[in-house]
């Protein structure tokens, strides 16, 4: 049987593999030519789908910010059309000062 401290080793290294793995990929897939925006929009999905999973029905203003900063059906078409602005991108996610859950 192996020890412990091993299989926590061992666990601690395949994890930092994967998601240097993952980011590489993304990486490259964004620096592509022209870029590959499948797996980055399917990130900022679940990236909006958390963020409104946090909000209480009462910040209705918010949801509304995140839905119309993260549309992902104009997402979608910019990028299918070599239209998107990333930059512009999180920086019209609104800023979640003040906010209380």
């Amino acid at each position: 049987m192996q020890p412990l401290y091993y299989i926590k080793s061992l666990e601690s290294s395949v994890k930092e593999t994967l998601h240097k793995a993952f980011w590489d990929s993304l990486k490259e897939q964004l620096s592509a030519s022209p870029p590959d925006y499948k797996h980055a929009i399917k990130l900022l999905q679940e990236i909006k789908e958390i963020l409104l999973s946090l909000l209480l029905p009462r910040h209705s203003r918010l949801r509304n910010q995140i839905e119309e900063a993260l549309d992902m059906g104009l997402i979608r078409q910019e990028a299918e059309h070599g239209a998107l602005d990333i930059p512009k991108t999180p920086g019209s996610v609104p800023s979640c000062d003040g906010f209380a859950l």
